[in-house]
């Protein structure tokens, strides 16, 4: 190697991009229910029928 040349370093590229940042986690409800498609049926039912509750609507309770 002669002493006019010059050593480049290998050029790394670096990650300089931002974190993402997500609001908040799902809860563990609906981390199950997108697993789990029974659970998922039986939640949404539920679901409804609370929201119809919390509407006016009654219902008969068996």
């Amino acid at each position: 190697m002669a002493a006019s040349e010059v050593i480049m370093p290998k050029r790394r590229k670096t990650n300089q991009d931002e974190e993402r940042c997500y609001p908040d986690s799902p809860d563990g409800l609906l981390v199950t229910a997108s697993k789990n498609r029974a659970f998922a049926a039986r939640f949404i039912g539920e679901y409804r029928l609370v929201k119809q509750e919390v509407g006016g609507g009654k219902r008969s309770k068996t």
